[in-house]
């Protein structure tokens, strides 16, 4: 699936492959985050952290009426403030998807899988 934007010139595509890795790049360079984990592994969520080539397995874009979901499923450090550090994850994570692709997204929901 993709997401399409059309203006006066054309039409643009972005896969959602691409939106998850901007995401996940934007997450791994946020304070207190250890990393993105695999939204599938509920399990054992530190058993393996996402490289950059895996980023869409700890990202979730979904569309709704007006815009876009996603979902982030991240580790963070022992000793931070989480819901701080989960808000700061929102607000540039949000900041950077609308900036580069030109499109709403709705809602960044954060999961924390755990604290390491």
């Amino acid at each position: 699936m993709n997401i399409g934007k059309t203006n006066k010139i054309g039409k643009v595509s972005f896969s959602l492959q691409a939106v998850a890795d901007l995401a996940g790049i934007t997450v791994s360079s946020v304070y207190g985050v250890v990393g993105l984990v695999d939204k599938k592994n509920f399990a054992n969520p530190l058993s393996e952290f996402l490289q950059k080539e895996d980023f869409a397995d700890g990202v979730s874009v979904k569309s709704v009426k007006g815009g876009y979901d996603v979902s982030l499923y991240i580790v963070l450090s022992k000793g931070v403030k989480i819901a701080e550090v989960c808000y700061e994850v929102q607000k540039q994570v949000s900041y950077v998807l609308e900036k580069n692709f030109g499109i709403p997204f709705k809602v960044v929901d954060v999961y924390v899988q755990a604290l390491k």
